[in-house]
């Protein structure tokens, strides 16, 4: 199975007045029909945050898909995702702790969230540290999400960079990819426009006219559309922040095989 992925990315407005740069990334990769995605969002408060919602965004992707294709999807159950997940997790903070030592730094300077998938024609899972949603969209069957993790505050939440992160592993198994379904991954700023109040899953007047558009596009008319559209005046009179949208869905195409790791 092959996938069409999409992803805009775009710099708030707060980030635009203080001279700052989108801390916002995402990355993707797949490898024998298996579709894995990861949006980062750096924190406001951490000096690095942009390069570590690059890192772990590239390197858990990467990494997760080496496993994967060592290994295959798991059985159809969280306990089994997160056994996947967290060892790739682990040694991506690791990676880059050790990194940022030389630089005198410390991981906490790259604090970001994270939200991401794997996914297959037949099952997957969605795995989430912090804010953001994550959605599974179904025509004719229920949605389903991934929700923020908020701390006391709703502006708070819980970043990957953190030593407790494991508690804030979240872990959400994934029924098959039905005709007309499709993967949203977002930070919290795409959030603010992308899904309804009642948070059920995408609001229809912004989502059903962008994949009408997605399921004929090319990947640059597809890719310049989405980043278009999270630059607009109008999202950026909705929400400050900045804002990340990736949407996936499947093809009936022959996916490439996975490639040899060095």
């Amino acid at each position: 199975m092959h996938w069409k992925v999409f992803v805009g990315s775009a710099i708030g407005k707060s980030h635009i007045e203080q001279n700052l740069p989108c801390q916002d990334f995402a990355s993707h990769d797949i490898r024998n029909g298996i579709f894995v995605g990861v949006v980062c969002d750096g924190a406001g408060s951490a000096r690095e945050s942009r390069q570590g919602a690059e890192f772990f965004s590239r390197r858990v992707s990467e990494l997760l898909s080496d496993v994967l294709c060592r290994e295959g999807l798991p059985d159809d159950s969280p306990e089994a995702y997160r056994a996947l997940v967290e060892p790739v997790v682990e040694t991506v903070r690791s990676q880059l702790a050790a990194q940022v030592n030389e630089q005198g730094h410390v991981l906490r300077d790259y604090a970001c969230t994270l939200v991401g998938c794997l996914v297959s024609a037949a099952r997957g899972a969605f795995f989430h540290i912090g804010d953001g949603f994550a959605v599974q969209q179904h025509a004719d069957t229920d949605t389903v999400l991934s929700y923020p993790e908020n701390g006391e505050y709703a502006d708070e939440t819980y970043f990957v960079t953190e030593e407790d992160w494991r508690a804030h592993l979240r872990v959400v198994t994934l029924p098959p990819m039905a005709q007309g379904s499709f993967i949203g991954l977002m930070s919290d700023g795409a959030s603010a426009f992308a899904i309804d109040r009642s948070r059920t899953g995408f609001y229809k007047p912004f989502i059903d006219p962008v994949m009408a558009y997605l399921s004929t596009a090319t990947d640059q008319q597809g890719n310049d559309a989405l980043q278009n559209l999270m630059e607009s005046e109008k999202t950026l009179a909705i929400t400050s922040d900045d804002k990340t949208l990736l949407l996936a869905f499947p093809c009936p195409v022959k996916a490439p095989p996975c490639l040899e790791t060095p």
